[in-house]
């Protein structure tokens, strides 16, 4: 056992302390814009959801030669039967994202709609869905 004149392998306890300061400083720089990315996807996904259900009830409208009713409200939405109040569709807003007021869009068998304007939020970003006359949704 001849201990002079080898090296020792492995890292010394503030190289370590080192390595581990400047992972926490990336760490705290990129969270608040992960977040900050977090919540606009939540809202573009929440908008696109909308737009994807706005458009299937116009397509039952026009389907079956009846109005189809989307109702929202803070909490979320529902596509109904006007006339046999059948629930078509029902969802629920995950986490914080709202409508800004309640709303009620009726599509009509021969494919248009009542134009409205739903503002989609969390808070911190803010998305529009409109609705055309035409019956065709889009995000603003």
């Amino acid at each position: 056992m001849v201990r002079n004149g080898t090296h020792q392998r492995g890292f010394t306890l503030v190289e370590l302390m080192l390595v581990i300061s400047i992972l926490g400083l990336i760490a705290a720089i990129a969270v608040p814009s992960f977040n900050g990315y977090l919540r606009a996807n939540q809202v573009d996904t929440t908008a696109d959801r909308i737009t994807s259900d706005l458009a299937l009830a116009r397509s039952l409208s026009v389907s079956q030669g009846r109005v189809v009713r989307f109702v929202g409200t803070a909490a979320g939405y529902q596509i109904i039967d006007p006339i046999t109040f059948q629930v078509i569709r029902d969802r629920t807003f995950e986490g914080t994202v709202a409508l800004a007021a309640d709303v009620s869009v009726n599509f009509f068998p021969w494919g248009a709609a009542e134009a409205t304007t739903m503002n989609i939020g969390n808070g911190s970003e803010n998305r529009a869905v409109v609705v055309l006359p035409t019956g065709i949704a889009e995000v603003h």
